[in-house]
This record gives structure tokens, C-alpha cells and sequence, in this order.
């Protein structure tokens, strides 16, 4: 079998999968942050707890292969020998906004050309250059999330495409890393890890690897990529589809062959990154920090969102102000807001205000590609918020011009990531050669 770890925000999941993309197992852990920040222990003891549940020291014995997908950005510093200097640091926390205003004054706009998006906290190099501002010194390596479980794993430091190009110090056009950014927060030059496609084995379970997570010392890993991209991979989507990616961060997708216009990209809030094989670029847009305004708003309601959905039915809508959904995704204070009616209208006026952002994205995503006015692509949706219909029907029913699929697998990140295992195992040439879930077109209300 192949394993799949997606690494989120939220949680951390495994997922057991055979050559027929059959799921024998999956399993989840909270992912440990506390205060946004972990330490990279706290990490690794998470993933060996998800891997342990996910099945029978048997089925960990029949695993060929490993593949690790995750959230971007987050990482630690390691020093000459491998050991963290510091812990990880939550990709939304605000810390680093100095590092990005100085990054800003040396090189202008044309850093955010070079990276394609918009440089921002939740950068890498803002983190990292926080981190050196305040006191770690002579880093020797940054690895992200998915790159500090495969160094675990296997010893090894790599990483692949998409990861690298969420850095804030990666070049997406020439596909190569900006030495004068590392230099400028005051780091060396070779500080990320080696860029190579994701598919290929990384590194491969070392003996203490081994005996930490219960899988066979030998047996391949690799990183799979951000999670919004290994998703794709393992949504079930076509490589012409929009994906809409919906966890803690909600976002859109859209792969494509050529690089596309970064100032264009720029100006409509779009980013440029690269997919995770290194061969093809991808136009990535937030919708909303979705999973985080439900969570928010079920508890201010005294609901859990399961319940809210399953009240919704039938229950009408009440117009949910944007001023509301800001103040949820920030963490402000929000209940003042919150408009009269049944908490089932309540909830429906919430799912509609996210969707009605999430359209927005894909609005402007299509704009970037040159698809305004055109027909299609349809909209594949994967996450924790594929499993609420009443809000996969307020997404169909606010855009009756694109069709809105749900996609049927188990853990589409985790899939993905599996498949990208695939890969590494010799079971296909490409993500796309593997088994696809089933679709499931979403009618509107």
C-alpha cells in the first residue's frame, strides 16, 4: 500500500491507499500548535501518532512508499547537525511584518514580480528573517512542514516546487532560488533545501525513522507539495478543471502550461506558483480563511457546524454582513454583528457571504487566464467543506454559469499525497496516470 500524510493547520491525517485507489484506513491528530507555534518535536510526535492509528503494524509493514503534503510556508530553522533552533511558527501569524516592509524597501516591486505574489507575512522568509532578528543565529537550514517530516523520516533535506515557490525567495519564472533576499534577512545563501520534482523518492526511511513511525527502513519518500496542489491530485479533478480547495484557507486553483502574466496576476490579487512536477505553473487566489469563520461562528451560535447543516435545510437565509466574516477570519469580536433570525438562517447567510468570496476568487482567477466570459472550466471542490451540502448548494445556486462538483475522496490532500507516492513507488509515470475518486455534481437550492 501507499501511505499519504497531509500536514494542515488544523490536523494532521493519514491515509493508507492500494494501486486501485481503494482506501484501507485513514486517521487524524490535532495538528499541535499552541499560541501559533509548535516545536518540531511536538510535530513529528503528531504525524507518528497519525501513522499509528491509520492501521495495523501489518498494514505499516506493507507500505512501498511515503508521500508528504502539507501547509507552505511554516518551518523551522536547524542548525549544522540537523537540530531545530527554534520552533515553528504558524503560517497566519502576523509576525515578520518588519522583515517584509525592509524585503519591500531593497528591492521594490520587482520582488513580488520575481515570486509571484505579493510578499506577506505569511512568507517564509518573513518568519525566518523574525526569527533572526530576534536572536537565532548561524542557521545552517530552513525546512517547511512536509520537508521537517521527510527530514525525520529519512535524514534527508529536499523539497519540490510548489513548497519552494511559497518561500518568498524562489524565482517561479526561472525556477530557482533569489540568494540576495536570504542574504538580506541575513541568512546564507543555500539556507532552503534542494528543489527536485515531487514523485521522486527524496530520501528513504533510515533506521530511526523506522522506529518512530512503524514503517520499513528502505521504502521511498517524497514531498508532495502544498496542500491546495497535492489536492488536485487527489480530488479526482482534470487538468483542465478550477479546484476549490476548502480547509482552514479556502483557495482556487487553476493549473496551466504556460507562465502566465505576473503583473496581470499582481493586479487581480492572484498568485503564481509552480505545481508541484516542476513543469507546469498554477494560479492560486484566496477566497477567505473559511474553516476558521465557521468554527468561529458555530461557537458564537452554541452549534456544531454538522448540526448547523443539517438545521439549515429549508430554513431561508439572512444577509451576513462582510464586516461579520472579516472580524471571524481575524479573530476579532464578531457577535454584534450576527443578524436576527433562526441560527439555520444565520448559518445559510454565513455560507453564502463565503461563497459569494469564493466565486471572487474564481472571478478573478478566470481573469488571469483569460477565461472572463468564457464558458467553463467547472469548479471541483475538495476539503473539510466539501462535506457541507447547503454550502456546496449556496456555491452552485450563486452561479448557475459554472458547474460545481463535489469530489468523493476520503482525504483529498492525504489522496494526493499518496498518489505522488505512487510515483516514487514506480506504480505510474505521473499523478495524473493514478486512480481518481468519483465526482459528484452538485445541484443548486
Amino acid at each position: 500500500m501507499l501511505l499519504g500524510l497531509d500536514l494542515g493547520t488544523s490536523r494532521i491525517k493519514a491515509l493508507l491507499m492500494d494501486a486501485g485507489g481503494r482506501v484501507w484506513g485513514s486517521a487524524a491528530t490535532a495538528t499541535p500548535f499552541d499560541r501559533g507555534e509548535m516545536s518540531v518535536g511536538a510535530l513529528v510526535g503528531a504525524v507518528g501518532r497519525a501513522i499509528g492509528d491509520v492501521g495495523t503494524e501489518r498494514d505499516l509493514r506493507s507500505v512501498v512508499a511515503v508521500g508528504i503534503a502539507g501547509m507552505a510556508e511554516s518551518g523551522a530553522p536547524l542548525d549544522r547537525d540537523g537540530g531545530p533552533m527554534a520552533p515553528i511558527i504558524a503560517w497566519n501569524d502576523p509576525r515578520g511584518a518588519e522583515v517584509v516592509g525592509q524585503l519591500h524597501r531593497e528591492f521594490g516591486p520587482d520582488l513580488d514580480r520575481l515570486i509571484g505574489q505579493r510578499l506577506r507575512t505569511v512568507s517564509s522568509v518573513a518568519k525566518l528573517g523574525w526569527l533572526v532578528d530576534h536572536g537565532v543565529g548561524a542557521v545552517a537550514r530552513w525546512l517547511g512542514v512536509p520537508e521537517l517530516a521527510l527530514h525525520a523520516l529519512t535524514g534527508s533535506a529536499a523539497t519540490e516546487f510548489s513548497l519552494a515557490a511559497r518561500t518568498g525567495a524562489y524565482d517561479v519564472a526561472s525556477l530557482g532560488y533569489l540568494p540576495e533576499v536570504a542574504q538580506a534577512i541575513g541568512v546564507a545563501p543555500d539556507v532552503f533545501a534542494l528543489v527536485s520534482p515531487a514523485g521522486g523518492a527524496m530520501g528513504r526511511i533510515s533506521a530511526s525513522g523506522a522506529v518512530w513511525s512503524g514503517l520499513r527502513r528502505g521504502i521511498p519518500v517524497t514531498v508532495a507539495g502544498h496542500d491546495h496542489l497535492a489536492g488536485r491530485a487527489g480530488s479526482g479533478a482534470a487538468p483542465e478543471d478550477l479546484v476549490n480547495s476548502v480547509g482552514t484557507a479556502e483557495t482556487v486553483v487553476l493549473g496551466v502550461a504556460t507562465l502566465p502574466d505576473v503583473d496581470r496576476a499582481l493586479a487581480c490579487r492572484v498568485a503564481v506558483t509552480v505545481m508541484p512536477g516542476g513543469a507546469r505553473w498554477a494560479l492560486l487566489a484566496s477566497a477567505a480563511r473559511s474553516g476558521i469563520v465557521l468554527a468561529a461562528v458555530s461557537g458564537a451560535l452554541g452549534r456544531s457546524a454538522e448540526d448547523l447543516d443539517r438545521v439549515a435545510s429549508g430554513a431561508g437565509w439572512v444577509e451576513v454582513s462582510d464586516v461579520l466574516i472579516s472580524a471571524a477570519a481575524a479573530g476579532e469580536s464578531f457577535e454584534s454583528q450576527l443578524p436576527d433570525g433562526s441560527v439555520g438562517a444565520v448559518w445559510n447567510g454565513v455560507l453564502v457571504a463565503l461563497a459569494s468570496r469564493g466565486w471572487d476568487a474564481v472571478d478573478r482567477v478566470r481573469e488571469v487566464a483569460g477565461l472572463a466570459g468564457a464558458d467553463g472550466p467547472r469548479l471541483v471542490v475538495f476539503g473539510g467543506g466539501s462535506r457541507s451540502l447547503p454550502w456546496l448548494e449556496a456555491k452552485a445556486s450563486a452561479r448557475p454559469d459554472i458547474e460545481v462538483w463535489r469530489s468523493g475522496a476520503v482525504e483529498a490532500v492525504a489522496r494526493g499525497a499518496a498518489v505522488y507516492a505512487g510515483v516514487a513507488a514506480g506504480w505510474w509515470s505521473a499523478p495524473d496516470d493514478g486512480p481518481r475518486p468519483p465526482l459528484e455534481r452538485v445541484a443548486d437550492r
